[in-house]
């Protein structure tokens, strides 16, 4: 590499900026040779010989030249490092998508590698974070989502400091990828019905969250951190929308979904226990944000105990398959949910379906009690 670099030559392990001062300046400028050592790393004397050359040529080239402190101009090009996590806070304050999977991913490097200046990163710390999440049990899938979001904000670190480097995440082998894959189960109607009914009966404000989650196909974190100010009692709508506590996974989350059956009759519920707070489920909502993982862990071990390996993420597989057996659109169904549709760039044109046809693409579905 260093017979590419202009002025730049390699000593044993070292490179060294070496430059001769033209006769005409060599007296003015107070020297007849420029000498620098660039250290080891060959990017880095790269990127300072270009700096330091292009420097120099407008210093001789001056109508009055003068001396310069070589030392102290070299210093003054060199970028400030850029650490992991100042690189992750970065890269998710631009970003309006959920901060926690990204943070699990960067801890996972941390915990593995350190905090250190992105690009110190190799291969062998992606392969080793790899090894690690494997390590603690989880799913292919998960690790190829915390590979992508570390890939991510390392490109995004790169670009911002103009670095011209390979993304160690990029196309890294995951072993047994989706081998251990297992597709989500859905409930019966007869199931919902029973669980709707008891939550209601019990008129237990959590439990009130899972026809929500039944009868609207919202995530778990959407729904919990739900504030009054979001829903229209009187229109029968809730709306998905982004706060400082609670962000949405993507921007097509952000919707509004027409509240039929035992939805609209839990938030009802709701309405009469706790009409003066701002959240609907304050329990879960603290100062630092919506801890939608705890209300799911209490909402799983309840869900488990009466319908096996179901989870709350269940009811919005089912959702969708009531509304596809229905005959209901793609497209419909995508809005509705806040899916990224699959149906290509014309999906997005215009507004999408209007509240009245979700509204009758969702009461064809509703579970009777």
């Amino acid at each position: 590499m260093a017979h590419k670099m202009r002025y730049i030559v390699q000593r044993g392990c070292s490179y060294y900026y070496n430059r001769r001062v033209p006769d005409r300046v060599a007296d003015a400028f107070g020297a007849k040779v420029v000498r620098v050592n660039f250290g080891r790393d060959p990017s880095r004397a790269a990127n300072l010989g270009e700096a330091l050359s292009t420097k120099l040529d407008e210093v001789w080239a001056a109508d009055r030249v003068m001396p310069v402190d070589v030392a102290r101009l070299v210093q003054s090009f060199e970028r400030l490092s850029l650490d992991l996590l100042t690189c992750a806070d970065d890269y998710l304050s631009g970003k309006n998508i959920a901060e926690q999977p990204v943070r699990l991913a960067v801890g996972a490097l941390v915990e593995v590698a350190g905090n250190r200046a992105i690009e110190t990163y190799q291969r062998v710390d992606a392969r080793q974070v790899v090894a690690y999440l494997l390590e603690k049990g989880n799913k292919t899938a998960t690790v190829r989502r915390r590979i992508q979001s570390l890939h991510a904000v390392l490109e995004y670190g790169f670009l911002e400091q103009d670095l011209e480097k390979r993304n160690p995440f990029a196309r890294l082998t995951i072993k047994g990828e989706n081998s251990d894959t297992k597709k989500r189960g859905v409930f019966t109607d007869a199931q919902l019905a029973e669980l709707y009914g008891t939550c209601l009966a019990s008129e237990r404000d959590t439990r009130l969250i899972l026809p929500i989650l039944g009868e609207t196909g919202a995530r778990l974190a959407e729904v919990v951190g739900l504030r009054w100010s979001d829903v229209n009692q009187q229109e029968g709508v809730v709306s998905f929308v982004p706060h400082e506590l609670r962000r949405l996974k993507t921007r097509g989350s952000e919707r509004s979904v027409p509240l039929v059956g035992a939805a609209k009759s839990a938030i009802d519920l709701l309405s009469k226990m706790k009409p003066d707070d701002e959240f609907i489920f304050s329990r879960w909502v603290k100062p630092s944000g919506v801890v939608a993982t705890h209300a799911s862990n209490t909402l799983n071990k309840y869900i488990r105990s009466r319908y096996g390996d179901l989870t709350c993420h269940c009811f919005r597989h089912t959702l969708r398959d009531r509304l596809r057996n229905s005959g209901c659109s793609p497209e419909l169904v995508d809005q509705i949910g806040g899916w990224t549709s699959r149906l290509g760039v014309g999906a997005g044109y215009g507004h999408g379906y209007n509240l009245d046809r979700q509204r009758e693409a969702l009461e064809q579905v509703v579970i009777r009690l």
